[in-house]
């Protein structure tokens, strides 16, 4: 028997499309009794970002495409720019009980500012591509939040104005400070990177080794066959720890065995606890395990490292305590 969550590293890397359907040229938006063609932005809907700092990296999840829309149609380009306007974050605050800051305008990178509604569509052909400065991230601490009020700033051609109530989307990011590496809330959707494909002279000991009970081979972790299987068990916790015989940039860690080819179980309980090292004898904190609905422990970000440690806790199980672990396949996912 045998069988494998985002700075983001990461931070991490993560892209919305705000107002992802498209009006095709046989819709009509017309106001009768208008007489100009509003140009307009959808709100966005898709929840709030974030901007992740742990103890090696800081990373947002900001990063999306913002369309812009018009009301008519029209026989020539309208051509509309963009921008964000911090003097409406007070009054944002104001109107809904909020205590957001200002993003420093450094720290935004914003890319097409100036985009075309082609004539005779009721949507521009391309997008305000917005993300955060990679270089600025570190910075950016408010424990309030951050508002972002994109803003339509003027608008061109086809008897165009700007629109009077949908003239701004307002993007929120909030911040976390995160002591570990491990993000809680990823699932393996999230995993960035790619598996390591070759394995070769990687191996694994167990630390406490007199303590505990070890059934299979090590080499079976690393075989790439799901049908062979590596456990081991003690009334105490106890350690096993990972070569990866060189430094790897790890974005996920994969653990994992197959219950009799029926389903996948991952192999550390919550609560275990990960480290790392370079060496294999000064160790650094990865985090604690979380509930895992997958194969993945999914870092924020690339850390790079050569040896794995998990703790192995000790656990109520079928009305006894024990610490244990089962492991089909080991490996992980790098950048």
């Amino acid at each position: 028997m045998k069988k494998i969550r985002t700075l983001f590293y990461m931070v991490a890397g993560v892209l919305s499309i705000l107002g992802t359907t498209s009006c095709n040229n046989d819709e009509s938006y017309d106001f009768p009794g208008d007489s100009m063609n509003r140009v307009y932005l959808k709100p966005y809907t898709g929840g709030n970002f974030v901007i992740v700092h742990t103890p090696v990296v800081s990373a947002s999840s900001l990063e999306l495409d913002i369309p812009v829309y018009v009301t008519q149609n029209h026989s020539e380009d309208i051509v509309a720019t963009l921008g964000i306007d911090n003097s409406l974050v007070d009054a944002y605050n104001a109107a809904n009980g909020t205590s957001y800051e200002a993003l420093p305008e450094q720290a935004l990178l914003i890319e097409n500012k100036t985009i075309t509604i082609p004539a005779g569509t009721y949507n521009s052909s391309e997008s305000v591509h917005i993300s955060i400065n990679e270089e600025e991230v570190a910075g950016l601490r408010s424990e309030n939040g951050y508002l972002i009020p994109v803003t339509l700033l003027n608008v061109q051609g086809g008897n165009a104005t700007v629109s009077t109530n949908m003239n701004t989307s307002y993007l929120v990011a909030g911040v976390k400070v995160k002591s570990g590496l491990i993000n809680n809330e990823a699932s393996d959707q999230d995993t960035q990177g790619t598996l390591v494909s070759e394995r070769t002279g990687w191996t694994a000991y167990v630390e406490e080794s007199d303590e505990v009970i070890i059934k299979g081979e090590i080499s079976s972790l690393f075989d790439g066959d799901p049908s062979s299987e590596w456990s081991a068990s003690s009334e105490q916790l106890f350690h096993v720890v990972f070569d990866m015989q060189k430094t790897q940039n790890v974005t996920a860690v994969t653990a994992w065995y197959s219950f009799y080819g029926y389903y996948d179980y991952f192999s550390f309980t919550q609560g275990a606890k990960l480290e790392y090292s370079q060496n294999g004898t000064d160790w650094e904190d990865l985090g604690t395990v979380p509930y895992i609905n997958g194969k993945n422990v999914v870092l924020y970000a690339p850390v790079p490292m050569r040896y794995i440690r998990t703790e192995i806790p000790v656990v109520a199980s079928w009305g006894e305590k024990e610490a244990s672990t089962t492991i089909g396949e080991f490996n992980v996912y790098v950048k």
